[in-house]
Parts: C-alpha cells; structure tokens; sequence
C-alpha cells in the first residue's frame, strides 16, 4: 500500500500516468458521432512546437478552471497508441498546484480554440510543469483491445532542447523499468528516460489489512490503492463538461475505491477521458461518477488531488490504450455484498454493504476485500477464534441460491480463517465452468468467539477386526477436545457386497480441509480438487455439501497400504459415514482389519 507521499515511486526521473478512470463509449468512432454537432478539433499533423493554448480542469469543488499550456514537441509514435505532445503548463493554477498532478489526467487542451488531445502523463521528481498529451485525434478512434508491451529502450529526439532543472534535454526515452533510467541517465545526461507508472486508486473504508490485500493483488495491473486520499461518496451531481472531475468506482458503499480523473470530450451522453488506459481491460462495465475535488496537494515526487466520488451518472464501457470514455445516463449492473459479523465475547456486531463491479477477473477480488474489512472492524484485532460462517450466492442462471456453512478455528488470525472459503465461492458465481451465470449478491455471515473450540482424533478401535460383506464395522472413536476430557462415539460403517475382499483399512480422519499454506490472496486463482460432475447444479451442490471442518468421517478403504496423510492403498471406492460434532476437528488414524466373503 502506497502512502501519499511515495505514490509516485522512488527518487529516479520516471514519467508518471496520471491517477484517473473513466471509459470509451463501446466501438466509439469519431465518424459514428454527427459531424455538424461534434466540437471542433485539432488533427495531430496541425499542432506545431510553440502553439499556446490552454487546459481545463477543477482543483477545488467542481468548478472547471483553465491554465496556460504551450506545445514544445510532438513525439511520433512515442506511446503505445501512437504519437504524444509534450506541453510545458504555467499560470496561477499551475503555482498554486505545484504542477501538472495526479487527478489531472484526462484533462482537455485546446489550442486555437479547438480540443487536441488530454493530458495523459507528466514526470516524477522532476519539472512537475512538464507534461505529455493524447491527441484527441487518436482518442477519436476505435481503440484496440490489447495492451502493447514495450520491448528495450525507445528514444525520441526533440526538435529543440528543454530545459528540466539543470539539464539540457535533448531526447525523451521510454524505458522498461526504473533500473534502466538509471543505467541511460548515467551514459546519457541529456536523455530524460520516462517509465508508466502505477494509476493510484483513491480508497476509503479499508483498513490496513483489507487495502493491502487489495493493493497486492491489482498490482500486476498496473494500479495503486492510496489509503487517506479520498472521502466517501458524496450526493455531487453538477454538470459534466470538458475539464470536469470524474471518478470511476470499482467498489461503492461503507467501502469505496475509485480512481479521480477528468473528462476530457463530451458529445451529447458519450463521453471520453483520461487519454491513457486504466486497467485495459477492454470491454468493461465500471461505474462513472461525478467527483468533488478537495484539494490538490504538492509534492516532490508528484502532485495530487484529494477528491470524492459524487453521484452515479453513468457506465464505463471501454477501457483502451490511448483513453476510456463510456455513457451517462446508464447506470452499469453491479453486485451486492452484504457482510454480517457478530463479536460473541463483546456483544458487538458490524454490518457492511458495498455494490461491486461485475468483472470476472477483479469482482472476486473486491468482494473478498470487503467482507475482510467487515471481519477486521467487528473483531478489532488479529488473533486466535473459531468462526461459524454462512455464504448465500444468489445469481441469474444459477437454479437457486447457495448456502454453504461452515466452522473455522485459527490460532493467530480467525478473520482470514474464516474468509477461507469465500474466493472458491465466488469463482463459482462469476466464473462459473458449466452456465453463463450474472452474478446478483452475496451474503457473508460470521459469528466469533476467541475460545478454542477444537478436538483431536486421539483413538479408534473395531469390535471385530474380521468382518465379512453386508455386515457393520462397529467403530469406537475417541475424540478429546481441547482442554476436556475424551469423548467416545460409536460408529457404524457398512460393509458394501461388493466391497473386494482380503485386507482393508478403517480410516478415522477429520472432515474439510487443512488450511493452505499459500495464504488467503492464492485462494483467488487456485482450483479447489472437486469430484467429477457434470453440471453446474452439481457442482455448487458439491460446494454446499461436502465436509464440513466440524465432521469425523469414518471410511472403509481396500487394501492395506494405507498411510497417515491417507495416500497409498487402492483406486476402489471407499464406504464412508460422516458424524457432524461441536467442534472443529484435528487428526486422523487407523486400524487395519480383513473382508471375507459372505
């Protein structure tokens, strides 16, 4: 998790994409728009090194404001979209910002009174005055899917040189990673090497634990989650223009993350933004709100706005390379999550709603971070427990809801114990194998209690260790839980009449499954082994059935070859009895017996 003040990474020169979100209206082209009601803009073969103009966008509440711009270059092909023009930003606004600074992306430039792009990135511990534009021209178009990966070093001379602190700049060159800035800056003084930086998320609501999980986990897409940098959603609704605030939202409720950004192009209710990807997740459905900026705050490394999400007002629907732009009007679906724990040893109890993007890919993620949250504030600490947990998934395409219950004990962290199950759940509903499935809300409800509700399989033992097909083994089980005295069951396994003959083993073990050693976050890719099934009915009725942490199964199994962890023996199906009992239970054992033939 990124603090305010080391947002924008470590002290090497590194262009920064600016934090924002929004959308590009689906399959949007500028020739799908009406020509004679589109706003005038500026091709990118017409903008020429000395132009001046200016650019919009708010640094308090919701006002759009201007400040002066001059072009100083166009890099051809400089971007993974295409061509960029660097800009040098000055005026009142630009010394009262500190510079160009993160919130600020999208924002619109016009030159000759026409729009030619958005600004898209600026540059770290650096000249914070300086930055690069997305021409509109390349926004305009269908933007592709797929993210470009860079390969090496690419440079790109300037047509005159600029001045950035004490150096002459004579080239601008995009690099891999920070390690390769240092290594050009050192054979190079006057190439200024320029890195994409993470898109920093504005969150609220989380706490330390639940925004590093979430920061963990969307790193590799290129994000940042910013705890402090943003309030709760707001009722703003105000007029969106070209420069206004917008926020896109991927999570909206007790717990918010959104990314603060500026609109950069409006025709009629489509509208585009950023002039950079977010996620480049292509086709998308995030939510766009109206945002209220409360402060830009300067920094060294890089200026930043502190902002809120305002009222819903529409749909990001495309997320591309060189931009995002979506609809307003529409509100995007978006899935409930609703957690209820209950503290027993304090009485105090916490209920949290947040409505989730509907991604495949990040949905599971957000909703894992939100029900996290609501463990972590209803227990207010990290500890030894046992937690009874309820999941309900209810979702179109599935026949009816889920409701899957379960009993975890922890001795250092119960709160993530008892999220164990909750990411397999969630990949059943919104990626699940078999049906098309929409995924509407999931409930979570925990009860807690730091006492140790646990106990041991210490012994079992037959009353016969000969038995022969269609009869019973009579099976004693001797439980102790924790600090009590033993506790025997007696159990009776049936002996099938096709059960093969000759040696067999009758295994005492514990129901459910142990605890990973991955960590919860693994739990979110991982494929939980499930036996065969040949529907989506099955599986989820799997899911919802099978051991519970609180059984003893008692199975017969073929052959003699058993071992502790229950490998070895043989592929015949085993006869197996399931005994629910009061706690969660640990071990397993065996005794050895024969079949004979009736």
């Amino acid at each position: 998790m990124a603090s305010l003040l080391s947002l924008l990474g470590t002290p090497t020169i590194r262009m920064a994409r600016i934090a924002c979100l929004a959308v590009l209206a689906a399959g949007l082209v500028f020739a799908a728009l009406p020509a004679a009601a589109a706003p005038a803009w500026m091709r990118t073969a017409e903008v020429r090194p000395g132009m001046r103009g200016v650019a919009r966008t708010v640094v308090r509440g919701t006002t759009v404001e201007s400040f002066d711009i001059e072009v100083l270059s166009v890099l051809p092909n400089a971007a993974p979209a295409g061509d960029l023009f660097l800009i040098r930003a000055s005026g009142p606004i630009i010394q009262k910002t500190g510079g160009i600074a993160a919130g600020m992306s999208g924002s619109p430039v016009f030159l000759q009174g026409r729009l030619a792009g958005a600004i898209g990135y600026g540059w770290a511990f650096a000249d914070h005055s300086l930055g690069l534009v997305t021409p509109i021209e390349t926004m305009m178009r269908a933007l592709p899917a797929s993210r470009a990966e860079r390969r090496g070093v690419e440079r790109f001379a300037l047509p005159r040189p600029v001045r950035v602190g004490d150096r002459h700049i004579n080239e601008v060159a995009i690099v891999p990673n920070a390690a390769a800035g240092v290594a050009l800056e050192q054979r190079a003084p006057g190439v200024l090497p320029v890195v994409s930086l993470a898109i920093p998320l504005l969150v609220s609501g989380l706490g330390p634990r639940a925004a590093q999980l979430l920061g963990t986990e969307l790193s590799p897409l290129g994000v940042t989650p910013v705890e402090g940098a943003s309030g709760g959603p707001t009722d703003a609704r105000p007029h969106l223009v070209p420069g206004s605030a917008i926020a896109v939202q991927l999570i909206r409720g007790d717990v918010n993350v959104a990314s603060i950004g500026t609109l950069t192009y409006r025709q009629g209710d489509t509208l585009l933004a950023f002039g950079h990807p977010f996620l480049n997740r292509g086709k998308t459905a995030y939510l766009l709100s109206s945002a209220v900026i409360h402060q830009v705050v300067r920094s060294a490394s890089f200026p930043f706005k502190i902002g809120s999400p305002g009222a819903p007002v529409g749909i990001i629907s495309e997320d591309r390379r060189s931009g995002i732009g979506g609809k307003l009007g529409t509100l995007p679906p978006m899935v409930g999550i609703r957690t209820i724990v209950r503290d027993d040893d304090r009485g105090r109890s916490v209920t949290m709603g947040t409505r989730i993007v509907r991604d495949p890919q990040i949905g599971p993620l957000l909703a894992l971070v939100s029900a996290l949250e609501a463990v972590d504030r209803a227990l207010d600490r990290v500890g030894e427990g046992t937690a009874r947990v309820r999941l309900t998934l209810r979702g179109r395409g599935l026949d009816s809801e889920v409701v899957r219950e379960n009993v975890f004990y922890h001795p250092r962290d119960i709160g993530s114990a008892a999220m164990l199950e909750l990411p397999e759940a969630l990949r059943l509903l919104f990626s699940n194998e078999f049906v098309r499935t929409t995924p509407v809300d999931v409930t979570i409800e925990v009860d807690v209690q730091q006492s140790r509700l646990t106990a041991a399989v210490i012994e079992a033992d037959v009353e016969r260790t000969r038995v022969r097909r269609g009869e019973s083994v009579v099976v004693r089980v001797t439980l102790r839980p924790f600090q009590g005295v033993p506790i025997a069951r007696t159990i009776d396994v049936a002996v099938p009449e096709t059960f093969p003959t000759g040696a067999a083993a009758v295994v005492v073990r514990a129901g459910g499954r142990p605890m990973p050693e991955q960590g919860l976050p693994a739990l979110l890719t991982v494929e939980s082994p499930e036996p065969a099934v040949g529907s989506a009915a099955d599986q989820l009725a799997a899911f919802a059935e099978r051991e519970r942490n609180t059984d003893v199964i008692v199975e017969l199994v073929p052959g003699a070859a058993r071992f502790p962890d229950g490998s070895g023996g043989t592929t015949a199906r085993a006869s197996r009895v399931r005994v629910p009992t009061s706690w969660v239970v640990r071990g397993r054992t065996q005794v050895s017996i024969t079949v004979d033939a009736r």
